[in-house]
């Protein structure tokens, strides 16, 4: 297994992180679901067959339920959906607010570990890994519980973000640079992840059925990317940035914002996958 080091990635170390840090981390998932943009990405191939064939979901690392809730928008009352993620505060966050939007039908949330999922072969017509690849110890063994448990028909979506692209403008571009690094470390342990993803797929003995790439983009304006305070309260976790230089930078994208000069942007890639048993 690819062990990733313990001061890296504050989404992969949810379960260990005290309860103002996992709240950050809920408010930034649920800031994701007001922006539209990302909100037609993430949601761009729920049209597909696969969805809406499938009678059982499941979506690994859940999260808050964002994918989970807008899944059962998508798909017939009778389909079984099943959110699984390592943080019991964040299966708890996301319990709660699909029972208050009223879309608990069908709609079951348990902690567990991606890398051992606690369901048998086969179970699943459809499993989601949303925006989670990047923040795991070993992408392929999570792929190949992945195939593990869908059905020999079935399909493995993956959703995520190339973060080795994400870039924020400044205007210091050696400084930028660091504190990207930085960024990076402290939010995504597999920043590269994405592009390796065809390679990993073989590997777990799924077909690449589709793939598509997008650039998200906020330029001048724009609210995903330009979510600084998210971003400077986890960057506070790194030792090689003092408190000032991020404050800075906080301050600095803040202005941005304001001025209507900001700048941010990711590619994202979204995969889907069959069980192949010829690979």
């Amino acid at each position: 297994m690819i062990r990733v080091p313990d001061d890296r990635d504050v989404f992969r170390l949810a379960p260990s992180v005290d309860d103002s840090v996992l709240q950050t981390i809920a408010d930034r998932l649920e800031f994701r679901r007001t922006d539209d943009g990302y909100v037609r990405l993430s949601q761009a191939n729920f049209a597909d067959v696969s969805v809406q064939c499938a009678r059982r979901i499941l979506a690994v690392g859940c999260g808050t339920g964002i994918e989970v809730r807008a899944l059962r928008r998508a798909t017939q009352p009778g389909v079984v959906i099943v959110g699984v993620d390592h943080s019991q505060l964040l299966v708890d966050t996301a319990r709660r607010l699909t029972a208050e939007e009223g879309l608990d039908d069908n709609v079951t949330y348990q902690t567990g570990d991606a890398h051992q999922l606690q369901y048998p072969d086969g179970d699943f017509d459809l499993v989601t890994l949303h925006t989670l690849i990047s923040h795991v110890d070993d992408p392929l063994r999570v792929l190949q519980e992945a195939r593990r448990v869908v059905s020999p028909r079935g399909a493995v979506a993956v959703l995520g973000g190339d973060y080795a692209s994400l870039t924020f403008g400044y205007r210091d571009p050696k400084l930028a640079k660091t504190i990207e690094e930085e960024l990076r470390k402290v939010m995504v342990a597999n920043p590269r992840v994405m592009r390796d993803m065809p390679r990993l797929l073989h590997q777990a003995r799924l077909e690449l059925v589709e793939a598509n790439g997008a650039l998200y983009a906020n330029i001048g304006s724009g609210a995903f990317w330009a979510n600084a305070e998210a971003y400077s309260a986890v960057m506070s976790r790194s030792a090689q940035l003092a408190p000032a230089v991020v404050e800075e930078w906080r301050a600095f994208q803040a202005r941005s914002v304001h001025d209507h000069i900001f700048f941010g942007t990711s590619n994202y890639y979204t995969y889907l996958a069959r069980r192949s048993d010829e690979v």
